[in-house]
């Protein structure tokens, strides 16, 4: 039995895969990032791809399968809020189509294409998972500051494409769960421009928020299939 870890590259994904080897011990914890990974964690197998789109996934999944692995469950951090070129947006004039383009490519075209090239590798009675880190800005309902534009809609994106993989999927995999985990404000790259608005009780280190989103997935339920949910496993409004 394997669980695969897409994005463990980054500070996230990092502690995520070491609290997932903790936690699911007698499984094989497959590490995937688009760089190689200098800081490894010990009984980890680690692997690189080129990109996130459907040509190399589907040659990792045909690897996969070579080597006669069973999918227990994805985690995936794929995520993207700035960049060198790409901030987030304040108001309606700051927009633009490269930066749009952009943010939902990363934010909710790549996860999607990593959960259609897993389909095929999925057991369609036993229990299995995907989890994605989303974000709570993305929910529409819990929208009160408006802002970051690209960010919010392209997250609001993905939890929806979860929602409608998660219902098509409950036909087929009945004991499967598609997830989306809110971990919080880490402190990590992504946060790091943002972090002096941020309370030091409110700015997570990623051992900390790794342990939480486990302990959620640990949780998960077939019952839970589509939800949006946060670091403490409260469901959240989409």
């Amino acid at each position: 039995m394997a669980i695969v870890v897409f994005g463990a590259g980054g500070g996230l994904g990092l502690s995520l895969t070491k609290a997932l080897k903790q936690k699911f011990n007698d499984s094989t914890l497959i590490a995937v990032s688009r760089h190689p990974i200098t800081e490894r964690v010990a009984g980890v197998h680690y692997t690189t791809i080129e990109d996130y789109t459907s040509t190399h996934l589907h040659a990792w999944v045909n690897e996969f399968s070579e080597r006669g692995e069973v999918l227990e469950g994805v985690v995936s951090t794929i995520g993207m809020l700035h960049d060198d070129d790409t901030f987030p947006e304040k108001q309606l004039d700051d927009l633009n189509e490269a930066n749009l383009s952009k943010l939902f490519s990363v934010n909710a075209v790549m996860p999607l294409m990593i959960l259609k090239a897993c389909k095929s590798l999925l057991d369609k009675k036993q229990s299995r998972f995907f989890v994605q880190l989303s974000a709570k800005v993305g929910s529409i309902e819990d929208n009160y500051l408006g802002g970051w534009y690209s960010y919010r809609g392209s997250k609001a994106a993905l939890n929806m494409l979860l929602k409608t993989a998660a219902i098509e999927l409950k036909r087929s995999h009945k004991s499967f769960v598609v997830a989306a985990i809110h971990p919080g404000t880490t402190d990590t790259q992504l946060s790091k421009p943002f972090q002096k608005r941020v309370p030091d009780d409110k700015l997570y280190s990623p051992a900390l928020s790794a342990e939480r989103i486990v302990k959620v997935i640990e949780g998960l339920k077939p019952e839970d299939s589509g939800g949006l949910f946060h670091w403490n496993g409260e469901r959240l409004p989409y």
